[in-house]
């Protein structure tokens, strides 16, 4: 397994967004596309903004730590027809291990911020993985600490009123097709 941690949330040419999952101390990575609600969580979640009552991710960790649980890991374990599985690894408080199966979108939400590991089995990067030193974006720095401002640049000027207006825009396009 190898430790990945998000390099960037982009829109690819169909203005789909697509988090950039990258290996550590690499320039290799790959692509999952995931929905528009789940790319506006991710990019909350990245901006470490405070909500006055708890959205839903807030309510799940919330809960699993109420319960006296903590979250270990999660595992993007499998692809097959270009979509990602994942498990969510989680501890309650006598030591019991319990595997989640759960979208890796969500995986990563969750991950942000409660600050857990997310590792990609060796055999899902052996099929997914590119080169990921030729991506032209500003989330897309040299050093950890000026990619993670560059990825909080992003997301503080991303218009989330305007990601629902193109994605609901879509959705009726879709409809009458």
């Amino acid at each position: 397994m190898l430790q990945v941690r998000l390099r960037g949330l982009a829109l690819d040419q169909s203005n789909s967004p697509v988090v950039i999952l990258e290996v550590e101390k690499t320039n290799k990575g790959f692509g999952i596309w995931i929905g528009p609600f789940e790319a506006e969580a991710l990019a909350l979640a990245v901006s470490g903004k405070d909500f006055p009552r708890p959205l839903t991710y807030d309510l799940f960790l919330n809960t699993v730590s109420q319960l006296g649980g903590t979250f270990e890991k999660a595992v993007i374990g499998q692809v097959k027809d270009n979509i990602y599985y994942a498990t969510l690894h989680l501890q309650d408080r006598n030591g019991q291990l319990y595997v989640i199966d759960a979208r890796p979108s969500d995986c990563l939400v969750l991950a942000v911020k409660k600050g857990f590991p997310i590792f990609v089995e060796d055999t899902v990067f052996a099929e997914s993985s590119i080169d990921l030193s030729n991506l032209q974006t500003d989330t897309l720095q040299h050093g950890q600490e000026e990619e993670n401002e560059g990825f909080k640049k992003f997301v503080e000027n991303l218009d989330i009123e305007e990601l629902k207006k193109h994605f609901r825009g879509k959705d009726e396009n879709n409809e009458s097709s």
